[in-house]
């Protein structure tokens, strides 16, 4: 699966630990992962914020893996257990359905061999535009404050 590009930029493997992918069907993929021990958020345990990080990375790659360039709208995170650190984890990703440029997706990550899930998470990605960016590079230009 293609690096996003802050990793490929970096010249480094994926910083959320999601180098290994595999397409399952046409709407689901599985992800092999495991949360570098410096985004422990407590004694041996995920951060909340890599665990939200990692499920917004891997559903949106999975989709660039499908042909499709989106950018995330909504992604709601359910944290049932700890996640450790450290450990090999599997992200599981679906397509629940799409309207037009909206594509509704969800994911579950749980420990490798287990069966339980750790946490779930479902968002809203939208098929970006072509001129996506230079919309937004426009905008962001138009708020900064002038300098003298």
């Amino acid at each position: 699966m293609a690096l996003c590009r802050g990793c490929r930029v970096g010249d480094r493997s994926c910083r959320f630990g999601a180098d290994l992918f595999d397409a399952t069907s046409p709407e689901e993929g599985v992800a092999f992962v495991q949360c570098p021990a410096d985004f422990d958020g407590g004694p041996e345990v995920a951060h909340g914020g890599w665990i939200a990080g990692v499920f917004d990375d891997v559903l949106g790659r999975f989709l660039a893996h499908r042909g499709v360039k989106s950018v995330t709208a909504t992604l709601s995170v359910s944290f049932l257990m700890p996640v450790p650190v450290a450990r090999p984890l599997v992200l599981r990703t679906r397509i629940l359905s799409r309207e037009g440029r909206r594509i509704t997706m969800a994911g579950a990550l749980r420990l490798e061999g287990e069966h339980q899930d750790r946490a779930t998470a479902e968002g809203v990605w939208v098929e970006r535009r072509p001129d996506h960016f230079e919309r937004h590079r426009a905008q962001m230009s138009a708020d900064r404050p002038e300098t003298p």
